[in-house]
């Protein structure tokens, strides 16, 4: 509890800390100047979303949407710079969802213009635009709250770049439109460079020229906000050494056209719920859901794309509620949807004001709009204003277009190119579209380059973890290539699968030159199958059919087999295929299989006495040696050592077979290796570095014989020539298990 109160205490103090930091004279500067900036790049922009929804029919209501939509702007920007989890973070309606917010009005008023009054028609479209930012509110803030932003957030990187660059070119666009008037298409190229045009437009480009080579060159906090203030002085400075007046310069389009004064914000009352044309709305259901669903797309882009230009993570699960909760707020004040804005953080990351002030204050500023009017800000120059824009979009077009040529490998460039041109020329949904399904093609053509065969090898050099007589070994070394071994990868799908069956086919041409009988495949860090995956593996066992082949599966996730039994890929009936639960396992029976047909002497060797000779001794020094061991028979599953037991002595299985495990964190345990008749127990511990994370298990009833320290102490005295022999064969033995898991991993590198 005390713990609890101090995380409490410390957030709260942190919270505290931060906007104490931000009344400083210099974040506080910083962020009225962001805040004013932005503000007024916000009215502008809100200005023109409100021409685009009010237009026709609805034109007669553009000061309503004017109200609506600088409200908007101001609501969403307020209340995001307060949840956000990024101080400085700017929110305003965007360009997407407005367009269909735009056809959700005009398919409203094609449903009702002939049947109600124009009142009622007003009423109905904002009620439709007011339930639409409620609904997409509750969407997002449900998605935070059950923190799903994890589950959406991937978006291919490429994708995001021309996103960005996207977004980049819009900004070029629109700071020529604002400027000269002119939409920049390819139809309009001539008047594009027509004088009044050019003297306009170049005028902005020189002041984002002017931007770009100063904020390059110099990074202090009051270089951009100090740049823009001389770059206006300097503008009326013109005005004023011309002789032009403000009339004039407006007229010439040098200013922004002046605006209806006094309140503009007319949300609906509850009176006005009457008038409200339900079905009309409902009936066009699907496209709320489309702009519910634009606005979770356009929030998971901008939000990587603000990541790039921050450098820092930002929580999309309190981005999700931050904007929920913003567009809830816009909702019931009659507002529009609205969302992360990319370009106006990125500017207030240039300025240098992060903090949540930042976004406050543009909000405020949206509301002084609507209470005075919007007059004042025709005061602001185009070309300040466009340049500005322009600015914002060349630093996105030079690092997405011109840096990214240096830095992504050309098909990822290819695709952030090929999403800039169609979201320019179609729509954005279109371009992240487009970019996505090359995202697609481009993985599956990469991933299908990644050969799903790991690693191959046969007995001959893998081996199991059991315990081999060196006849045994010897035996396996000749007949190991009659087992081929595949340690798959990655995902077996259309791209990949045929290299795996393509690889058993090589095999299985060599066959009468190079014997096979047994093909293993290990599944461990196979991902998945898809159809094709499964078919490759119907056409193994015909293969092994075929050839008589007896096909071994290691490390079968029960979702793979399941898939591979529906498909009939496993046949058991037939004794083609064998599952075994790993690899180790899967080597073992394999080498079981080799070794019942060698008639071994070694199985003749039973006696202890006889195992020594074989091993170490002489038949006289076996006799010798035999009297300093102790009997012990073991029981099925009983203990030899336990895990870190401090027990130095050694063990001699004369039969049986026993177990070295390793105790897993799970509570599970991992073979190790297994030793049966003629193998030494023990040697690590005997020398004091016991293994303390592994215990020896008798598998079966055996019999050991146990060698003290202390008695091998007084051997040591009394037959010296018997230490030797023993500490030479354990020397011997152990070089002997540090070479083949050398072996091993060599092969597997």
């Amino acid at each position: 509890m005390t713990n609890q109160l101090s995380s409490r205490q410390q957030i709260r103090f942190n919270l505290f800390q931060s906007w104490a930091d931000s009344l400083q004279p210099k974040e506080l500067f910083l962020s009225l100047i962001a805040g004013l900036v932005t503000g007024i790049i916000g009215v502008i922009r809100a200005i023109s979303y409100a021409a685009l929804i009010f237009s026709g029919t609805l034109g007669s209501d553009l000061g309503v949407g004017v109200g609506l939509t600088v409200f908007s702007t101001g609501i969403v920007s307020f209340v995001a710079a307060i949840f956000s989890a990024l101080p400085g973070m700017i929110a305003t309606p965007l360009a997407a969802p407005t367009a269909i917010t735009a056809i959700l009005a005009s398919e409203i008023v094609a449903d009702l213009k002939a049947t109600v009054s124009p009142a009622e028609l007003l009423i109905t479209v904002l009620a439709a635009i007011a339930l639409s930012s409620v609904c997409t509110g509750l969407f997002l803030l449900i998605l935070g709250r059950l923190k799903l932003g994890s589950k959406i957030r991937f978006i291919p990187y490429p994708v995001v770049g021309g996103f960005m660059a996207g977004t980049g070119w819009l900004l070029v666009s629109g700071s020529v439109q604002i400027t000269a008037d002119i939409a920049l298409t390819f139809n309009n190229l001539s008047t594009f460079f027509h004088t009044n045009p050019l003297l306009h437009w170049g005028a902005a480009f020189a002041v984002a020229l002017v931007l770009l080579i100063i904020s390059n060159r110099y990074h202090h906090f009051l270089v951009m906000p100090g740049t823009l203030l001389g770059l206006m002085l300097g503008f009326y400075l013109i005005l004023w050494g011309t002789g032009t007046s403000l009339t004039e310069a407006r007229e010439q389009g040098w200013l922004l056209e002046t605006f209806a004064s006094g309140g503009l914000w007319q949300p609906l009352t509850v009176s006005d719920f009457g008038s409200i044309e339900w079905s009309a709305i409902l009936s066009h259901w699907g496209l709320i859901l489309s702009l519910m669903l634009v606005s979770l797309l356009s929030l998971v882009l901008s939000n990587s794309g603000i990541e790039l230009v921050v450098e820092r993570e930002i929580s999309l699960n309190q981005e999700l509620e931050s904007i929920g909760i913003s567009n809830i707020a816009s909702g019931f004040g009659s507002g529009m949807v609205g969302n992360q804005a990319l370009p106006s953080t990125l500017l207030v990351d240039k300025i240098g004001a992060n903090n949540r002030l930042a976004g406050m204050f543009s909000g405020i500023f949206c509301f002084f709009v609507l209470i005075l009017g919007s007059s004042f800000i025709s005061l602001f120059p185009k070309p300040i204003l466009g340049g500005l824009i322009l600015y914002l979009g060349l630093s996105l077009l030079i690092q997405w277009v011109y840096k990214a040529w240096f830095t992504l490998n050309f098909s990822d460039y290819l695709i952030v190119i090929v999403t800039l041109i169609v979201i320019n020329a179609v729509g954005f949904l279109e371009g992240i579209a487009v970019g996505f399904i090359m995202s697609v093609i481009s993985f599956m053509f990469n991933y299908s380059q990644l050969n799903v065969v790991k690693n191959c090898s046969s007995i001959a050099t893998t081996r199991s973890n059991i315990h081999r007589s060196e006849t045994e070994r010897e035996t396996l070394t000749k007949k190991g290539d009659r087992v081929y071994i595949l340690e798959l990868q990655g995902y077996v799908f259309f791209g990949t699968a045929d290299y795996l069956l393509q690889q058993v086919r090589d095999r299985v041409e060599k066959i009468k030159e190079n014997p096979l009988n047994y093909i293993l495949i290990d599944f461990r860090e196979v991902e998945g199958l898809d159809a094709s995956g499964v078919l490759t593996f119907i056409k193994l066992l015909k293969i092994a059919r075929q050839q008589k082949l007896t096909l071994v599966y290691t490390n079968l996730m029960a979702k793979l087999e399941a898939q591979l039994r529906q498909g009939g890929g496993i046949d058991q009936e037939e004794k083609l295929c064998y599952i075994l639960p790993d690899l180790d396992r899967g080597l073992e029976w394999c080498e079981s299989q080799l070794l019942s047909d060698a008639c071994s002497e070694e199985a003749k060797k039973t006696s202890l006495k006889e195992q020594l000779t074989d091993l170490f001794l002489t038949s006289e020094q076996a006799e010798r040696f035999a009297e300093y061991l102790t009997p012990q028979s073991v029981e099925t599953g009983e203990v030899i050592f336990e895990a870190g037991a401090d027990r130095q002595c050694l063990y001699f299985i004369e039969s049986g077979q026993v177990s070295v495990l390793l105790e897993l964190p799970d509570g599970q345990t991992k073979r190790l290796q297994t030793h049966s008749n003629g193998s030494v127990l023990g040697e690590m511990r005997f020398y004091g570095k016991p293994p303390l994370s592994s215990l020896v298990v008798a598998d079966h009833p055996s019999q050991l014989y146990r060698l003290d320290r202390a008695t091998f102490e007084e051997m040591k005295q009394v037959h010296p020539d018997l230490a030797y022999a023993l500490q030479e064969y354990i020397v011997r033995f152990l070089c002997d298990s540090l070479t083949r898991r050398e072996e091993q991993v060599r092969i597997i590198a």
